[in-house]
């Protein structure tokens, strides 16, 4: 499964491609389009679904050989290899030990965090990376 990351392409190139996929399902619910597409976080599930997005939101549509406590189970053990350990009802994102190497490597400590806090800790990591990146390049 890890294997499948790495088709990803390296860069800004990725982020572009997530943003234009939020739009794409904004579109859809917005115009009331029906579209079968793939969506992350449908009706707050972990991880990502095949949705039939229209103006009343998203419907999961998975194929009829997979129930969708094994999809949620597959997303979940997803998740782990992103070192996330949990997400709580409260929407909390508790990491695993695996992101010993984030405080190592980068100097970030997080145990865990709550959604409002996601914005300022998307920061943090960023200048931590940049700090890291000019050590090597200068």
């Amino acid at each position: 499964m890890y294997d499948s990351v790495k088709m990803y392409p390296e860069g800004i190139s990725f982020t572009t491609v997530s943003a234009s996929s939020a739009i794409k399902n904004l579109k859809a619910m917005i115009y009331n389009e029906g579209l079968a597409t793939h969506s992350p976080g449908p009706n707050g599930l972990p991880g990502g679904y095949p949705v039939k997005l229209d103006a009343n939101g998203a419907v999961v549509n998975l194929p009829t050989e997979i129930s969708l406590e094994e999809a949620i189970n597959i997303n979940e053990e997803s998740g782990r290899l992103d070192s996330i350990e949990q997400i709580k009802n409260d929407g909390t994102v508790v990491f695993s030990d695996y992101s010993e190497i984030m405080k190592e490597t980068l100097g970030f400590d997080c145990r865990s965090f709550k959604p409002h806090e996601s914005k300022d800790l998307a920061f943090e990591q960023m200048t931590l990376f940049k700090e890291l990146a000019n050590k090597y390049i200068n």
